[in-house]
């Protein structure tokens, strides 16, 4: 019920614990809602939203949505799923990293240096391509941002958003 998933968000808040939201992009708006009804939530949305990849076709919704949701600061974005959300059908997805560079821009624009998190999403991403195919694209878009913005992305922004221990 709404009622247990409100408690136990609350529980892994007072725990300082975060919450992956893995879903479709209509989740969005219920991730902006539960972080600005609970600011001590930290909330990481998995790969995209799984929103569908189409070259310099942007989802307007999922952008919109998106945009809602990266409001609230404790919210990050997971950077995973690219080769399938690129996949349509029996399609296989590009592996030209300027195919994904407007969502990748989206994405990052909206979030910031500081909250978008790699996740390659291996071994479910090889039915799509293979591991070198994820790295390339995302390296690619991630070192044109600069080596700090690169370090944030590969590692600090995981380290903050899952308050991992650093030493």
């Amino acid at each position: 019920s709404a009622r247990r998933q409100v408690t136990a968000a609350i529980q892994l808040a007072d725990a300082g614990k975060e919450l992956d939201v893995n879903g479709r992009p209509d989740l969005l708006p219920i991730v902006a809602q539960l972080a600005k009804k609970l600011p001590n939530l930290r909330i990481v949305i998995n790969h995209l939203a799984n929103v569908r990849i189409d070259g310099p076709k942007l989802d307007e919704t999922w952008l919109k949505d998106l945009q809602a949701a990266a409001k609230s600061p404790q919210v990050s974005l997971k950077v995973s799923a690219l080769v399938e959300g690129a996949s349509q059908g029996n399609r296989k997805p590009p592996d030209d990293p300027d195919y994904y560079r407007p969502v990748l821009t989206a994405a990052w624009d909206t979030f910031g240096d500081d909250r978008v998190i790699y996740g390659s999403n291996w071994p479910v991403s090889a039915r799509f391509a293979d591991y070198a195919v994820v790295q390339k694209i995302v390296q690619s878009f991630a070192i044109a941002r600069g080596p700090e913005a690169s370090r944030k992305f590969f590692q600090a922004n995981a380290l903050a958003a899952y308050r991992w221990p650093t030493g």
